[in-house]
């Protein structure tokens, strides 16, 4: 069966993989190489458009008068990292690429907000830059941190 983030976490990257570009959307990510659970290997150029997510965080608390005695109340964040090829020379054209990209993301991602009736809500911190500022020039480079809230019965 597998845990509930397991179930968030492939939920995401199926939401991701039908961003196809058509529609409202502006890059397509729908081939099935185009969105992978895990970072990229050290020293391999990332796939472009290409998205890589993992877990960056779990916090469990319980909240007098909110949360049930049975209950745990879960954050999890899930770091999301876009890449998009740029088509000029210019810092403005990675950056606006990447906000384009982050905005798919965002898209496709708000528009389940309980991630498939698992989650209460989710929300984002998005950055949008150029690739060079981390020694990767010719992308544009979106991060997200979706911020997922649930509640986990406890010890199941």
């Amino acid at each position: 069966m597998g845990s509930t983030e397991r179930t968030i976490l492939s939920r995401v990257k199926s939401q991701l993989a039908t961003i196809n570009g058509g529609d409202t959307y502006n890059y397509d990510f729908s081939a099935s190489d185009a969105v992978g659970i895990g970072t990229m290997h050290v020293g391999v150029a990332p796939r472009a458009p290409g998205i890589y997510l993992y877990i960056l965080d779990i916090q469990s608390s319980r909240n007098a008068g909110r949360t049930l005695l049975r209950n745990y109340d879960r954050e999890m964040t899930i770091q999301i990292d876009v890449f998009v090829p740029r088509t000029d020379e210019t810092s403005e054209n990675a950056i606006l690429a990447a906000a384009d990209a982050v905005s798919d993301v965002m898209k496709v991602l708000e528009n389940d907000p309980t991630v498939n009736g698992v989650a209460r809500d989710v929300e984002f911190d998005v950055s949008a830059f150029d690739g060079e500022q981390i020694q990767l020039p010719g992308y544009g480079v979106g991060t997200i941190q979706m911020h997922i809230e649930y509640t986990e019965v406890r010890g199941a």
